[in-house]
């Protein structure tokens, strides 16, 4: 406090020093705080936790607290142990930074129809290929589920401490007893976790090194080409040739290991059934033919990448219609697929019971039902046959129905131009009603692909009104070899697929589609019931022979029934008379408070008036206050003007004298 006080006592000097002859307005009041009290006047509201950090110079002046020596040890073992999990989840929390999991998963499903050999589960393999969760992806989903797990644990047990410290012994004791069985959870979840850790941590080791080797061997073998091809000596050149073999082995049994390594897990899966086998660059087999609606799931799939809201994709291929092998009349592809349509329809419109934990059956019908949420029409190219209409018009008013036009390689920019308007025109005149994205999700997409593609790319998706059909292909290796160059499906130079998978998963068109079927599911089953009703005939009146007992007793009934009236509309008129008494007790009570309101009104309005008086006092007072402040100034100016003047006769008359002293 001294120096606070020396820190005031400056600042009066000083001020009287300055303003020497003149009164320094508020001056008591104008006085420097201690540092504390500056701090804690910055911080009105706050806590130990927010207060800014103190020098070291401040630091040591403070006075340490009086603690005994075993709290004190006790805190400071506290403090470390603190310290020690805050570090410690500081590096978990590093080492799970690309373990990020979902804050929301919803389902979508597809469904795939076509004629035969239009590669349509090739095409579902490749849609959403580079989003398919790999063992590396899966790997760090499951770290970043069980963290949770144990971050939830961990609260439930900080919370049972601190209600421990506040409750009584019975309950402390309870709470004692919970704590064990919460730690003992912890702890298994904890290893539960140290052990995925481990698991994660060996799958990127052994991918990176598996890359490392690649990359190494790539390298080998270039250089070994290059001594082969400069070698001169023949017999050289053979070992070297040999050696080139051996390392090119060595490099696709590395290539085929990393393949199985970053296999995904869902596409890549063997089929069942009649389904789709694994493909791509690993060497698998090639699919076999669909025989029957089959389903695969790409659970918890990402919208794009670092996204963190995911979808639980369900794929449903169909057998292609027109085929010997796997359409008949008895056994028609078309009915299968059909049918499936209208199985998930009903099952979604008559499920009463939810099944997912934590989530309402509205909520659950809402996001997570297996309806068809895009039906994905496949034409063949160049030409579409009646057997598409007819199956396209069974289905339009069932799924929000998207046609594609499959294998679009096979045909030039001007063929796919003419295509697709023919295809428009043709849907038109039949009645078919395909889904249109949203435009300004499709100039957004637009806008994308343009700024990521070669220069003079201006992609027009959809066409000026969003009808047109989509040229699309599809490859288990994402790209097609031809003796001209390479087709790339992921290309929006090449295809269409980039554009429709934008439109899906960035643009939000997947939320769009869900409306749109739930929509089209209410209409269906709305026209079912409308057409049972129709086809129901009326059922004629029957007549029932009256018996003597049953006169008297519809009698003794309306006797009853007029006694009932009656007794009704005596409590009625009760009651009227009871709220017209209740009414003008009101009207009374909202008189006589009126008149209260008006004569407390009229005290106010007069001693606002007389305020007003006052004020108007107070305002001309206030001017002649001025009036005297403007002459005291001026007679105060006048008095320096001949003090001015006096001084300056005094000091002539002075200098003059002093002058003729000096002279004699």
């Amino acid at each position: 406090m001294a120096s606070g006080a020396s820190a005031v006592a400056s600042v009066e000097i000083m001020t009287d020093s300055t303003a020497e002859g003149f009164t320094l307005v508020g001056s008591s009041e104008a006085t420097i705080l201690p540092y504390q009290e500056q701090q804690q006047n910055a911080w009105p509201d706050y806590s130990p936790s927010r207060l800014p950090s103190m020098n070291a110079s401040e630091a040591a002046s403070q006075q340490p607290s009086v603690v005994p020596a075993s709290e004190l040890s006790a805190m400071v073992q506290a403090f470390m142990e603190d310290a020690a999990g805050s570090a410690e989840r500081e590096c978990d929390a590093a080492e799970d930074a690309d373990a990020l999991a979902f804050k929301s998963i919803e389902s979508f499903n597809i469904l795939c129809v076509g004629e035969s050999g239009l590669g349509k589960s090739t095409f579902l393999r490749d849609i959403f290929a580079h989003l398919d969760p790999t063992k590396v992806h899966e790997a760090r989903r499951r770290v970043a589920v069980q963290r949770d797990v144990v971050h939830a644990l961990e609260k439930k047990i900080m919370r049972n401490k601190q209600e421990s410290k506040q409750c009584d012994d019975a309950r402390a004791l309870q709470l004692s007893e919970e704590l064990v069985a919460l730690e003992a959870d912890r702890d298994e979840a904890r290893a539960a976790l140290d052990e995925l850790r481990q698991q994660k941590r060996q799958q990127e080791q052994t991918v990176a090194q598996l890359r490392t080797e690649i990359a190494e061997l790539e390298h080998l073998l270039c250089e070994l080409r290059r001594r082969r091809d400069a070698e001169e000596d023949d017999e050289a050149a053979t070992r070297i040739g040999h050696e080139v073999i051996a390392q090119q082995r060595a490099l696709e049994q590395r290539q085929r290991q990393l393949h199985l390594e970053l296999r995904r897990s869902n596409l890549d899966r063997d089929a069942e059934g009649g389904g789709a086998e694994e493909g791509g660059s690993g060497g698998g087999r090639r699919p076999r033919q669909t025989t029957e609606v089959s389903c695969r799931l790409i659970k918890e799939m990402p919208l794009f990448e670092g996204s963190r809201h995911g979808l639980d994709v369900t794929l449903i291929d169909t057998p292609g219609y027109g085929d010997v092998l796997v359409d008949s009349p008895a056994n028609s592809s078309a009915a299968k697929v059909v049918a499936e349509v209208k199985r998930r329809i009903e099952a979604h419109v008559h499920k009463d019971r939810a099944t997912r934990p934590g989530l309402p059956l509205d909520d659950e019908k809402k996001y997570w039902n297996e309806l068809v949420h895009l039906c994905l029409f496949f034409v063949s190219p160049h030409r579409m046959k009646r057997a598409d209409v007819e199956l396209m018009t069974r289905l339009h008013e069932l799924v929000p129905l998207v046609v594609v036009i499959a294998k679009a390689d096979t045909m030039t920019k001007s063929e796919t131009r003419e295509f697709k308007a023919e295809v428009r025109q043709q849907l038109q005149s039949e009645g078919v009603r395909p889904f249109a994205f949203d435009p300004r999700a499709i100039q957004q997409v637009e806008r994308l692909h343009a700024s990521h593609a070669a220069s003079g790319f201006e992609p027009l998706y959809g066409g000026s009104d969003g009808l047109l059909p989509w040229a699309v292909m599809g490859s288990d290796e994402s790209r097609r070899e031809y003796l001209w160059g390479t087709a790339i499906t992921n290309e929006p130079t090449h295809s269409e697929l980039p554009a429709l998978r934008d439109l899906l998963l960035r643009a939000d068109g997947w939320s769009h589609l869900k409306r749109e079927a739930a929509l089209k599911a209410d209409a269906y089953v709305e026209l079912q019931a409308r057409s049972q009703a129709a086809a129901t005939p009326p059922s004629a009146p029957t007549r029932v022979p009256r018996a003597p007992w049953l006169a008297l007793s519809l009698r003794q009934l309306a006797f009853g029934l007029l006694a009932l009236s009656a007794a009704v509309l005596q409590a009625h008129l009760v009651r009227e008379h009871a709220l017209g008494e209740a009414a003008q007790a009101s009207r009374r009570d909202t008189t006589l408070l009126h008149g209260l309101l008006e004569r407390r009104a009229e005290g106010l309005q007069d001693k606002l008036t007389a305020v007003e008086r006052e004020r108007s006092e107070l305002r001309r007072e206030l001017r002649k206050l001025g009036e005297a402040h403007a002459s005291c100034k001026e007679a105060l100016g006048k008095v320096n003007t001949e003090m001015d003047k006096q001084y300056t006769w005094w000091s002539r008359s002075k200098r003059v004298g002093l002058e003729h002293h000096v002279y004699e």
